[in-house]
């Protein structure tokens, strides 16, 4: 691997050291500071401090809801707030996770992301520590809505029961404040992007005992890609009452509408007939502009906290979620082969479009109740969580008739316009229905046995059945099937968290999950849960009163009775026409995950984090990943002083170790493995300060305009480079 990116980590790693060593005496700005820096006159701004982020008190733990800081946590955790998603103008939960320590991201088109942490696809994403909307839309969460977005790696069985052994993503809502405020924002972008976004902060009686918040954020935007465009608006609503001094209650509406027009479905061509890569220019789409890929989802949440004494709080939640999605899609297929399409290299001929057609929806009723609280036993102080959570999801999906035997041989893949005719298609009335349900209860508790050293124990108990039940074009039951059920399945977790220094912890846990599995073996016996586990040891410091804080991990997660294809025997062999799974053992990542950022010094903000993930795999898992075995991720914004005391600069370089494809389509050869060299993609942001209400900020993503494929066994191009300017007021 290039020596490059590890001596930037490494040099800003020790220079951030020698600068907190250097500012320990900085005084710390003051808590729940705006993240965005004021000044006092556009003319002769004063000097200032950058208001501090970082938040030091106990949280809710998004794996036990122990109340937790980070370094009371043993397990890595990072943390990415309203600065850094203004500063970078990171407007999706995607473009989050690029800067999150340890997370790797591609997509297998544009609707598709993918998100992978310590050898795993990321599956558990919460909104306030509830479980999301599962369906097509749960990864393109808009982070207008969102006030910090946490991501803790390794498996999350106590409070999700059902999962793999990645990461939990954690989306902070936006909550109503006393004071009335708000800010709006315009930007305007490369590839005709246009956005808005009102945040507006409304309190509803005198002393702001009952307070509102309204968030909207639409979006328009074309792409690189041809014909390539979506409109997206997200929405946020929520009123939070106080009912006397130890109660609250909040409710609140959530949507998001994504309407994406000549959507990527599927890969672009990598070789051409010929054998060799034909390296297709990036705007390369094989969509024509009637294709669809609608999604929307909407949720209507409520919360009662109750605080009994000052040792005691219960807190309920509720949330219905409702989701839908269509899809109209075309994929291009060689004309001599069903697995990729090639292209001659001269004529630009040899791809055909296969349409699909798709839809349904997803309703997801949510109720989680726990008590946390803290009571003394021999002398010393300990911490209790005792919870119950259930979740019924039922995703139906409805019958389609497209035109048999609808195909468009396109003629000249360099010329084409896009022009393809649509085939009839129509919903026939048929649906299935599957039906998910799961019921756990669980419990948590941190037990100080000495002033340094603490033992954090959890266990969760889940009931958990699927069920699949399929009804003809006039609307009556046909037949259940797909029945599943896992009855009283145990997912334990143990920490130890040692302080060494009042600055410096280590520590250790471990934690299993389990993954329900839709397959049958040869004997038509369904396959039983994958189990899934992760180990960890590392340490964990806070310097600066807080401001810097950084943790060092080494890990390793398994998962075990993994389901692969029986090779052993035919597919489609069993009686539902299916094809037979057998289980596999093996399947691991091993590494280490370093992070430091914070506050260097009043003025400047740092983030660096280097990741090794070794994935080891069984022979007979052909899983696609195209992981790569190290990353850095650094981030960094300076704001001057003296003349140019308006200005901050900043930006943040990604970097990957070589990836793999394996098993890819070729013309000559049947399949073969293709490597993509190390990848570093720099992107810079400004923001000039006007006043302390008005700034502009300018980001530019890619800027060396680098030209890398995301994906390998998608074949799909990442974003060229591309510039967003934002005019942000606050009031």
């Amino acid at each position: 691997m290039s020596p490059t990116p590890l001596a930037l980590a490494a040099a800003l790693f020790v220079f951030t050291l020698q600068g907190a060593a250097r500012a320990q005496t900085a005084p710390a700005a003051e808590p729940g500071a705006t993240a965005t820096p004021t000044s006092a006159s556009p003319a002769a701004p004063a000097p200032r401090e950058l208001d501090a982020v970082t938040i030091q008190g106990a949280r809710e733990s998004a794996t036990t809801r122990l109340p937790l800081t980070a370094r009371e946590t043993p397990q890595s955790l990072s943390t990415v707030d309203r600065t850094q998603i203004e500063s970078q103008s990171l407007t999706s939960v995607d473009a989050v996770l690029r800067n999150v320590t340890g997370v790797s991201v591609s997509f297998y088109d544009t609707q598709r992301p993918l998100y992978y942490a310590r050898g795993f696809q990321i599956t558990d994403f919460q909104i306030d520590g509830l479980p999301s909307y599962s369906g097509s839309t749960s990864q393109e969460f808009d982070t207008a809505l969102y006030e910090r977005i946490d991501v803790v790696r390794g498996a999350n069985g106590i409070l999700t029961g059902v999962g793999v052994p990645s990461a939990t993503v954690n989306m902070i809502r936006k909550r109503p404040k006393r004071q009335f405020g708000g800010s709006v924002a315009l930007s305007a972008g490369s590839w005709n992007l246009y956005r808005g976004e009102v945040d507006l902060n409304v309190p509803l009686t005198a002393d702001g005992s009952v307070r509102s918040r309204f968030v909207i954020a639409p979006q328009k935007k074309d792409s690189f890609r041809d014909r390539y465009k979506e409109d997206k608006t997200a929405l946020l609503a929520v009123v939070e009452a106080d009912l006397g001094e130890r109660t609250v209650v909040s409710l609140g509406y959530q949507r998001q509408k994504n309407d994406p027009e000549a959507p990527i479905w599927g890969t672009i061509p990598r070789f051409a007939t010929d054998g060799t890569e034909i390296d297709l220019p990036t705007s390369t789409s094989f969509s024509p502009s009637w294709t669809r890929w609608d999604r929307t989802s909407a949720t209507l949440y409520a919360t009662l906290e109750h605080q009994f004494n000052d040792n005691w709080s219960l807190k309920t939640s509720l949330a219905r979620t409702e989701g839908d999605t269509f899809s109209l899609r075309t994929y291009g297929y060689g004309r001599t082969t069903a697995l990729a399409p090639y292209v001659n290299r001269l004529s630009g001929a040899g791809t055909t479009l296969y349409a699909s057609v798709g839809g349904g929806d997803e309703v997801q009723n949510t109720l989680d109740v726990y008590l946390n609280g803290r009571f003394n036993l021999f002398g010393r102080s300990h911490d209790l969580v005792l919870g119950a959570s259930q979740q019924r999801t039922v995703a139906r999906t409805d019958g389609y008739y497209i035109q048999p035997g609808w195909r468009y041989d396109i003629p000249n893949i360099y010329a084409w316009n896009g022009y393809a005719p649509m085939p009839i298609y129509y919903r026939t009335g048929a649906w299935r229905n599957q039906t998910t349900e799961q019921l756990g209860l669980y419990g948590s508790a941190r037990w100080r046995l000495t002033d340094a050293l603490s033992v954090l124990t959890g266990v969760r108990v889940t009931n958990w059945d699927r069920q699949t039940d399929n009804y003809n074009v006039r609307g009556f039951y046909i037949n259940t099937t797909a029945v599943q059920s896992v009855d009283r399945k145990a997912t334990p977790f143990v920490g130890v968290v040692y302080d060494i220094t009042p600055e410096l912890s280590a520590y250790g846990s471990y934690g299993k999950i389990f993954n329900p599995q839709n397959y049958k073996d040869r004997n038509n016996e369904p396959l039983a849960p994958a189990q899934g586990s992760n180990a960890e040891l590392g340490l964990k410091g806070q310097w600066m009163n807080g401001r810097l804080n950084g943790h060092f991990a080494v890990f390793e997660t398994k998962q075990d009775n993994f389901g692969v294809v029986d090779s052993s025997v035919p597919p489609s062999s069993l009686p539902d026409g299916s094809t037979a799974y057998r289980a596999v053992d093996g399947t691991r990542a091993y590494g280490f995950e370093a992070e430091l950022g914070g506050q260097i010094t009043p003025r400047w903000y740092a983030k660096a984090g280097l990741t090794r993930a070794k994935v080891v795999r069984n022979a007979s898992d052909l899983i696609y990943a195209n992981l790569p075995e190290y990353q850095v991720q650094l981030w960094t914004q300076y704001r001057f002083d003296g003349a140019l005391a308006p200005l901050s600069l900043g930006g943040s370089l990604l970097w990957q170790d070589e990836i793999q494809g394996f098993n890819i389509p070729h013309p000559l050869l049947g399949t073969t493995t293709v490597t993509q060299k190390p990848q570093t993609v720099l992107n810079l942001h400004a923001t000039w300060q006007f006043n302390d209400r008005l700034s502009a900020t300018l980001a530019i993503n890619n800027v060396t305009n680098r030209k890398y494929w995301a994906n390998l066994d998608y074949g799909n191009y990442a974003d060229p480079r591309s510039a967003m300017l934002t005019l942000r007021a606050k009031f």
